[in-house]
C-alpha cells in the first residue's frame, strides 16, 4: 500500500521529495514497528490519503491515521522511526492517542509533569524528540521563553533527563530570572554547574582530586548573575581560600587537607611497634590504595571536605614496616566506620586489639559491623 501510493519506499531521482537511503531505512523501521502494534490501529491503512511533503511528513500522517483516536502532538511521531527502538516513546504515543493525559503516563520519571507542563505539550516544535519536548514544556511552564528552551535543549546536557531534576529546576529558574544575554553564556553556566557539582573532581580539578565532584553541594541560592560570573572566573582561587584546592606552587597530590582532631596512636607489643596515623594528602591515599589493593583513593574528595578521615595501621618489626589496616573514621561522630586489610580482608585478632586500644584512648566508637 505504501509503495503503491507514495514514493517513500520507491524514491525517484529528481522528485521533489526524494528519500535519502538513511531516511528510507527509518521509514522501513517505522512500518515494521507499526505492524507490530496492529491491534492498536483505529483505522485501516487503505483509507489513508498521503499528503504532499517529505518522507517524514508523509510517515507522520500515516502514524496519526492509524493510531490517533485523539490528536497527538506532531513531535511524538518521531518515536516510531528512531534508529534504536524507543519503546517508551511509542508507548507514550499510544497513551496520548487513546486520549489519556501525559500526567497519567507512569514512565516519565524523574520528571514530574505539572498541569501547566501538560498544557504546553500541544505547542512543542515538531522537530523535537519527546524527551526534549518534556524539557521544553518544563521551561515554558516556569516562564521561560522559546529562545531559552531552544538553547538549553540544543546546546546543553539538559536535553535529556538528569539524576537531580529538582536541582536543575533551580538552575532553569535562575536563568529565567536573570536572562543572560548570550547563548554562549547560558551554555557555559549549565556546563560549569555540571562540572562542579556532578562530574568527578579528577576531570574538573586535575590528577589527584578523586572521583567525588569539586563542589557537590554547589547551589545557586543567594547568588546573582554577577556573583556567579565572578565565581566561574575565580572558582579555583575561591576554593584555594577555603582550603579545598592547593596554591599554584604546590603539587595537587601533595597538598594536605586539615588534620583531624583525633590523635595518632603508637604502642609496643613485645618486639613489634604498632602505629595508627592519619593520611593527609591525595598521594598518601593513592599509595595506601596501591599497597593494600583497594579503592581508598576514591575517598580523596571526602577527605578534602572533611566528611571523613582515613588512617593507616602499620606494624614495624625491626627495620621492616608493613601496613595492616586501612581505617575510615567519621570525625564529627567520632566513629570508626570501617577497617579493611589487604584486598579488603577482615582485620586479624591482633589488629582488632590495637584498634580497640586506639578507640579507648581517643573515645571513639567502633561500628558494630566491624
Amino acid at each position: 500500500m505504501i509503495r503503491s501510493r507514495t514514493s517513500l519506499l520507491s524514491p525517484r531521482l529528481g522528485a521533489d521529495y526524494a528519500t535519502h537511503p538513511y531516511d528510507a531505512h527509518c521509514i522501513i523501521l517505522a512500518c515494521r514497528r507499526l505492524a507490530c502494534y496492529r491491534k492498536q490501529w483505529y483505522q485501516d491503512p487503505e483509507d489513508w490519503s498521503p499528503p504532499e511533503g517529505s518522507s517524514f511528513v508523509q510517515m507522520r500522517s500515516l502514524v496519526q491515521h492509524l493510531l490517533d483516536q485523539y490528536t497527538v502532538p506532531d513531535f511524538m511521531a518521531s518515536a516510531w522511526w528512531t534508529h534504536y527502538p524507543d519503546f517508551t516513546g511509542m508507548e507514550l504515543y499510544l497513551h496520548l492517542g487513546a486520549g489519556y493525559s501525559i500526567r497519567r503516563f507512569p514512565k516519565l520519571s524523574p520528571f514530574e509533569i505539572t498541569k501547566v507542563m501538560a498544557e504546553e505539550l500541544i505547542d512543542v516544535p515538531a522537530d523535537l524528540c519527546w524527551m526534549s519536548a518534556i524539557r521544553w514544556c518544563q521551561i515554558r511552564s516556569l516562564g521561560g521563553d522559546a529562545r531559552l528552551a531552544r538553547i538549553l535543549i540544543s546546546q546543553t546536557m539538559l536535553r535529556w533527563p538528569t539524576s537531580d531534576e529538582r536541582f536543575w529546576e533551580t538552575v532553569i529558574r535562575f536563568l529565567i530570572q536573570y536572562q543572560p544575554i548570550s547563548e554562549a553564556e547560558m551554555s557555559a553556566i549549565v556546563n560549569f554547574i555540571q562540572e562542579q557539582r556532578f562530574l568527578p573532581a579528577e576531570k574538573t580539578w586535575g590528577i589527584g582530586a578523586g572521583s567525588t565532584p569539586v563542589q557537590p553541594e554547589f547551589s545557586l541560592q543567594g547568588r546573582t548573575l554577577m556573583s556567579l560570573r565572578r565565581h566561574m572566573v575565580h572558582w579555583r582561587s575561591d576554593l584555594m581560600d577555603r582550603g579545598i584546592l592547593p596554591p599554584p606552587d604546590v603539587n595537587r597530590l601533595d597538598f594536605p587537607w586539615e588534620r583531624c582532631e583525633i590523635r595518632a596512636f603508637r604502642c609496643k607489643q613485645e618486639d613489634e611497634v604498632w602505629s595508627i596515623e592519619e593520611l593527609l594528602t591525595p598521594r598518601q591515599l593513592q599509595n595506601e590504595g596501591k599497597a593494600m589493593q583497594h579503592c581508598v583513593a576514591d575517598y580523596i574528595s571526602k577527605c578534602i571536605r572533611r566528611k571523613t578521615s582515613i588512617w593507616s595501621m602499620k606494624k614495624q618489626t625491626g627495620s621492616r614496616q608493613r601496613r595492616q589496616l586501612t581505617i575510615e573514621v567519621l570525625p564529627e561522630k567520632r566513629v570508626i566506620f570501617q577497617a579493611s586489610g589487604k584486598c579488603n580482608c577482615e582485620p586479624s585478632e591482633m589488629a582488632r586489639e590495637i584498634l580497640q586500644s586506639w578507640a579507648d584512648q581517643e573515645g571513639l566508637t567502633i561500628n558494630q559491623t566491624l
